[in-house]
């Protein structure tokens, strides 16, 4: 098996799979319309929508493993007279209570107050974790579906939409090259090399797709082949070493941005306020970059095996990137 055919099957293997992705749907659709409903019969606030966010909606969620998570992200946008920012702490609890109300028989534990959202843990069948996040509306941002949002940090300003469309477009344009390479595929498998990294390391889905689209860009697109396409993503990170900021011109203007004078910075594609890597070290970036190199290395290692027709040794170095899972997940057959 040439390692085209090994990657056409691992990008697509790595996926969540079609019952894990039906029944995780299901469990979204019914807490939706459920949450509708007790947000309207409590009448404290008005719940406008519930828009779909995060790895699902960009299409760049990975199959549950031991270092992969499988979860859901639902923005919960209120609107009306009570719905201000001074409320954003009271509706981290208002929203766990009416979850409560939607799931009467789930143990109170399996409901999580998080930063920036409510967790609802389901442990059997698919073992899903649905995050609700609730947002108030605010258009000031001139974005589709901008809203705040409660952080550890304070409120931030952000919009799901202009979130999802930030992968999305970018996947839309990687699809106009011939070729198996788009770019929220090509996402994904940064994000299952980044969720590899020792803990300390890991970094949130949102850096990995700030990162993959900078190397994206730095070449004008994806190339034709998985192989040049991950090279090129780590050999930018290899020669720039994350010191030229990354920002990016969808949602504002990058020339009139104050730049925080932070280790790393790279900027959220909405909200330019918001440094994704705020918290990074030098000692971050560093140990950051050697694994960068290590996996470079393999990469270029697995090139050359593939050159040579040593296509045992190819697999080998690539496992050294992706896990061993690389080597059992490409040999599945992949339905037609």
């Amino acid at each position: 098996m040439t390692i085209q055919q090994r990657f056409a099957n691992f990008t697509k293997n790595i996926k969540p799979t079609p019952a894990h992705l039906e029944a995780a749907t299901a469990q979204a659709t019914y807490m939706i319309e459920q949450l509708h409903d007790k947000v309207s019969a409590d009448g404290a606030f008005e719940l406008h929508k519930i828009l779909l966010a995060g790895s699902n909606a960009k299409h760049t969620s990975l199959l549950r493993t031991a270092e992969n998570e499988f979860d859901i992200d639902l923005g919960a946008y209120y609107i009306g007279a009570g719905a201000s920012k001074s409320q954003l702490g009271t509706l981290l609890q208002f929203t766990k209570k009416r979850l409560i109300e939607i799931y009467p028989n789930k143990d109170e534990s399996d409901f999580v107050v998080l930063s920036s959202a409510v967790r609802v843990q389901f442990i059997g069948g698919i073992r899903l974790c649905v995050d609700v996040a609730p947002i108030i509306s605010d258009d000031s941002l001139g974005i589709v579906n901008g809203g705040w949002i409660p952080r550890a940090d304070g409120w931030r300003l952000t919009s799901v939409t202009a979130h999802n469309e930030f992968v999305s477009s970018r996947t839309v344009e990687s699809r106009k090259r011939p070729g198996p390479v788009h770019f929220n595929r090509l996402v994904r498998l940064i994000k299952w090399w980044n969720n590899r990294l020792p803990d300390e390391l890991k970094q949130p889905a949102i850096f990995s797709e700030l990162v993959t689209a900078s190397a994206v860009a730095s070449v004008g697109g994806v190339t034709d082949e998985w192989q040049t396409s991950l090279r090129n993503v780590l050999l930018h990170l290899r020669k720039d070493r994350l010191v030229t900021p990354i920002v990016f011109g969808d949602n504002y203007e990058p020339a009139e941005v104050t730049l925080p004078n932070d280790a790393v910075v790279a900027l959220d594609s909405v909200n330019p306020d918001n440094n994704v890597a705020s918290q990074w070290t030098k000692a971050t970036r560093d140990a950051y970059l050697a694994e960068v190199e290590e996996a470079y290395r393999n990469a270029v290692e697995a090139r050359s095996a593939e050159q040579d027709g040593d296509e045992d040794a190819a697999v080998d170095a690539w496992c050294a990137v992706f896990g061993e899972t690389f080597r059992s997940l490409s040999e599945e057959k992949v339905p037609a």
